[in-house]
């Protein structure tokens, strides 16, 4: 059995024979004839084409059937009727052929139940035997530096250090238009057995491949997505275009692939915790894969603007601010420098306009000692030229490609990126492409949305690979398994007043209380507490207490509670099927912020946690973040930090500031809370009050669900 990914994936990739299985005999234009393509494409290894008929195709002999070829071939490439595919598969598995690429449709993307029995078939035929398969519904592998290629249809692609993983052929046929080329790309379409965690490994072990950009749909094993993402994106970038983000997408995308496609935020804290960068639109993945292919250094985040245009310059500045970098401040000497070259009436600064100067002394030695001199500044990170592309190059007075590409070449620590406008832009940014030192982005804002993305990548702190998860020692998992175990046996599977002592299980602070069962009870367990109290119902039928006025506040002597246990009997009463079963006691806490902290079990990702504002602002700011379980904390500080009402923490106003740090200690609890125990499917502590003291859980909840 194949011992790595390497062994796996290699003979798709680098196939030194192939089978062309169910190729036409019919050749020419407008025949999609895989053989014919191939050949067009330059492959220099061995094909034996399998059809039925026999004879010859394009004078290479071909065979009436797999059992017919003369060796076994690396990889065979199915384009066959769907229905006649399962039987190929195993004849495929018989000859002992390890790679099978189904470029066949109308399997899980079909809309009949024929299709989803033909692609069972498929697995239960290569189940306990070394053959992999990628596919079916796909265009399958592309690899520019081998010359192989088994589409059916004419792709003519550059060869560059670009891996490409999709779910769509559009994005190995498109690949001139989305990412200038490409080096491997593999189309997994309904990912029946390879997976894009199987090829995102492989793409990560090879030296060619320096960028990788992955288009996903969805995923049926988000664990390991995570393990190989972390490994990967700590040696290249991986961008990622996630699809089916909308409800209508999402339907569409499962249509389509076969696939989980999941909810949107959980994938969100997937790529934010592994290290992926994501992208929203194609222009986003060709502006990034130029910009990590061009740029291997970005010391910080000052940007320097050198300008023709003084609106220009402005609408860079906002580009800049917008994007979260920051104006580069000149040093003095600089300043200095750039003054002796500008005319007196013009005060340097940045941006900096070299037109005036420009005009009077030669474009081109103003714009020579203005970006030497900017370069070399020690304040400077990265340069922001902006220049017109308004004739062709060949007549353009101010034709700039040779100079500032050798500018750029002799800085290369500092990326040197550049907005060019005109009706020949793209002639400009063709020819600067070829020379390799510089990007020409067709807006500011996108040159400075790619300048941090790379700069963020290249940053230290960047999320690559995670900081071991430390499993703390003073959580009671068998108390909590016991709990858990007789409400399964009882078929109670939504825990309240028992929620608050699964978390003080696990460390996560709870408020002082007791549980009572009659009004002489409820005054006893009030005098231990101290008022004043709050009374809540005990009820398996009742979940939102507050709501029905179940729920009793800022109780203070005996005779308000036993009026307060009167009301609540009263309300409880009148509410059809429900039972009382006792009333919570609870010591009543003032002031501080409400906060909420939630999980839930994602099909693909298991316990993802939820952290927000919490009380009666959760449903109406939705200001909440999200990561998978279980986490650093530094990540659950990272939680807190994204959402809005970050400010409200940090002591708004003169206000005085909250323990952040028990916010994060009980994050990190509950997401091992959640990870030890899988019967938890759905958990909130909402509201965790937190203060400058401290943090303590009021209310919660526990859905549980037998494994």
């Amino acid at each position: 059995m194949p011992t790595s990914v390497i062994e796996t994936i290699t003979p798709f990739v680098e196939p030194q024979s192939v089978a062309l299985i169910g190729v036409s005999t019919r050749t020419g234009p407008g025949t999609f004839n895989i053989l014919e393509e191939l050949l067009t494409y330059g492959y220099k290894g061995k094909i034996f084409p399998v059809n039925p008929k026999g004879g010859s195709i394009l004078n290479i002999t071909a065979y009436t059937s797999v059992a017919k070829l003369p060796e076994t071939p690396d990889v065979a490439v199915v384009s066959t009727p769907r229905t006649a595919v399962p039987q190929i598969v195993r004849d495929c598995v018989s000859k002992e052929i390890k790679g099978i690429i189904i470029i066949t449709q109308g399997f899980t993307d079909a809309d009949d139940d024929e299709g989803q029995m033909l692609h069972q078939e498929i697995l239960e035929s290569i189940k306990g035997t070394q053959t992999r398969i990628i596919g079916p519904n796909t265009l399958g592998v592309m690899n520019n530096f081998n010359r192989f290629n088994t589409s059916f249809i004419p792709i003519d692609s550059d060869c560059r250090n670009l891996g490409v993983i999709c779910q769509s052929g559009i994005f190995m046929a498109g690949s001139g238009d989305f990412s200038g080329g490409i080096g491997i790309g593999i189309d997994i379409g309904n990912t029946s057995d390879l997976d894009s965690s199987d090829i995102l490994e492989y793409m990560g072990e090879d030296n060619r491949i320096e960028v990788i950009n992955l288009h996903l749909e969805g995923l049926s094993n988000g664990r390991r997505f995570l393990d190989v993402m972390r490994k990967v994106t700590a040696s290249k970038p991986v961008l990622v275009l996630k699809t089916g983000t909308s409800e209508v997408g999402a339907r569409a995308a499962g249509s389509h692939s076969g696939s989980l496609a999941g909810e949107d935020h959980v994938y969100n804290a997937a790529f934010q915790q592994t290290g992926a960068i994501r992208v929203t639109d194609v222009d986003q993945m060709s502006d990034l894969t130029e910009t990590f292919l061009t740029y291997k250094s970005m010391p910080g985040k000052n940007i320097a603007i050198v300008t023709i245009s003084g609106g220009a310059g402005i609408i860079a500045i906002d580009a800049v601010s917008n994007n979260n970098l920051q104006v580069a401040k000149f040093s003095t000497s600089t300043n200095k420098s750039l003054t002796e070259i500008f005319p007196a009436w013009m005060k340097p600064g940045n941006p900096t306009d070299i037109w005036p100067s420009g005009m009077s002394k030669g474009y081109h030695k103003i714009l020579k000692q203005s970006m030497e001199t900017i370069l070399s500044d020690p304040g400077v990170d990265a340069v922001l030229l902006i220049s017109p592309a308004y004739i062709r190059p060949e007549n353009d007075p101010l034709n700039i490609i040779n100079l500032i590409d050798q500018i750029a070449e002799k800085h290369p620590e500092k990326p040197t990126a550049s907005w060019i406008f005109g009706p020949h832009r793209k002639t400009y940014a063709s020819k600067l492409k070829q020379k390799g030192n510089i990007v020409v982005y067709p807006t500011a804002n996108r040159a400075m949305h790619s300048l941090k993305c790379l700069h963020d990548y290249l940053n230290p702190s960047y999320p690559t690979q995670k900081n071991a998860i430390v499993e703390l020692g003073d959580m009671q998992k068998d108390l909590v398994a016991g709990i858990i175990e007789s409400n399964l046996m009882s078929q109670t599977t939504t825990l309240n007043e028992q929620a608050l002592d699964i978390m003080h299980a696990y460390g996560i602070p709870v408020i002082k209380s007791g549980i009572a069962t009659s009004p002489e009870q409820a005054v006893e367990k009030a005098q231990k507490l101290g008022y004043p109290i709050v009374m809540k119902v005990i009820s398996h039928q009742i979940t939102h207490k507050s709501d029905i006025g179940a729920v009793k506040l800022n109780i203070k002597t005996e005779e308000e509670v036993h009026k307060a246990w009167n009301e609540i009997t009263e309300t409880v009463s009148t509410i059809s099927g429900a039972r009382m079963l006792g009333v919570l006691i609870q010591q009543y806490c003032t002031g501080g912020t409400e906060i909420i902290l939630g999980a839930k079990r994602d099909p693909q990702f298991g316990p993802v946690l939820i952290y927000g504002l919490g009380g009666i602002y959760t449903e109406l700011l939705k200001d909440v973040s999200f990561r998978i379980a279980p986490i650093t904390p530094e990540e659950a500080r990272s939680m807190i930090k994204e959402t809005r009402s970050y400010k409200i923490l940090t002591g708004l106003r003169g206000n005085t500031a909250a323990n952040i740090d028990m916010i994060v200690y009980s994050l990190v609890r509950l997401g091992q809370l959640m990870s030890a125990h899988p019967e938890i499917v759905e958990m909130d502590i909402n509201p965790l009050l937190v203060d400058s003291n401290g943090a303590v859980a009021l209310d919660g909840r526990i859905m549980l669900k037998k494994m």
